[in-house]
């Protein structure tokens, strides 16, 4: 049925009022306006649908982002990632925020060199914003292997390099 019938119909039924509110709450659980990026929801679907093959993955963690929204407030610090996220990536990349508004996951379409360059890019765009994050960048075999399963490896090793890096730092404090 095409849809100037299903619009007609829908309007008649009282219906369509109802399905445009559902249409824009599924937009709205798709894109994370805050950050201009996609939601954790709409990453993980992008993955149920993406051609097999290996693609590199990177988990990002934003540091000190609650100090920064006391300091600079929630709209400063919004704004700032936007900004530091505001390089060009290709179409295909996917840009999503994660789990609790700090951590960020790319998908790449590019080789392993490609995407730690872009990372590189990433970095000292989101310095000059006064941002600055941790990351790891893997590969996920798309088909094999479970995308989440990849991002909490990827998390779990971000957690130790920085739990590694503050424990050297409190060691240097004793000396």
């Amino acid at each position: 049925m095409n849809r100037t019938i299903k619009s007609c119909l829908g309007s008649l039924l009282g219906f369509q009022k109802e399905i445009d509110d559902l249409k824009k709450r599924v937009s709205e659980l798709s894109w994370d306006c805050t950050f201009g990026m996609w939601t954790r929801t709409a990453f993980l679907q992008f993955c149920r649908v993406m051609p097999r093959g290996r693609r590199t993955i990177a988990f990002l963690d934003l540091d000190g982002i609650h100090s920064l929204n006391h300091e600079c407030g929630y709209v400063e610090v919004d704004r700032k990632v936007r900004e530091a996220f505001s390089i060009p990536f290709r179409r295909s990349d996917v840009v999503a925020r994660w789990y609790s508004g700090d951590e960020i996951v790319i998908l790449f379409d590019s080789d392993l060199e490609g995407s730690q360059r872009k990372m590189e890019e990433l970095e000292e765009n989101a310095a000059r914003q006064g941002i600055s994050f941790t990351h790891e960048i893997g590969i996920w075999t798309v088909g094999e292997t479970d995308i989440v399963e990849v991002i909490d490896v990827l998390s779990d090793r971000n957690r130790r390099k920085l739990e590694e890096a503050k424990g050297a730092h409190r060691e240097a404090g004793v000396r």
